[in-house]
């Protein structure tokens, strides 16, 4: 009888642990006041594998964005108080390198000028494979670790 060996190991190192662990999820913030669009798109992004945040309006987005480092931030342009421009301009101050997605039921003539802060826009009603489908690509870009 053949004598029994050990199987082959792989070298233990970073490499090693690394190789077993499954990459972190993506995490989106998602800033809306629409309670049924928040609930909605949570959903469809989640069943995406990324990790979502919700702020309910522009004040809790700029809250959650002193403690939050999400990979990519999806806005709302008209909330109450703080807005979607508001958000828009203070991240491209603190983060220029975040990627923002801007919907709005706006026509696309009311986004002029924001091109300077966002990456992407968004027209209510949202063709949701056409956003999903966007942020695959940006998030693949972006170096982040998006499921797919």
């Amino acid at each position: 009888m053949p004598p029994i060996r050990p199987p082959k190991t792989r070298p233990a190192g970073p490499t090693a642990r690394i190789a077993c662990r499954p990459a972190p999820a993506a995490t989106v913030l998602l800033v809306d006041d629409d309670a049924a669009v928040r609930s909605s798109l949570q959903r469809v992004l989640a069943l995406e594998g990324w990790q979502i945040a919700v702020a309910t309006d522009g004040e809790n987005a700029l809250d959650q964005l002193a403690t939050l480092q999400p990979d990519l931030l999806i806005t709302d342009l008209c909330m109450a108080a703080v807005s979607g421009w508001d958000i828009l301009f203070h991240e491209s101050l603190q983060r220029p390198t975040l990627p923002i997605f801007v919907i709005s039921a706006l026509p696309a003539s009311a986004f002029a000028g924001a091109d300077r802060f966002a990456t992407a826009f968004f027209q209510k009603p949202l063709d949701l494979d056409a956003l999903v489908a966007a942020i695959h690509r940006q998030l693949k870009t972006a170096g982040a670790h998006a499921v797919t």
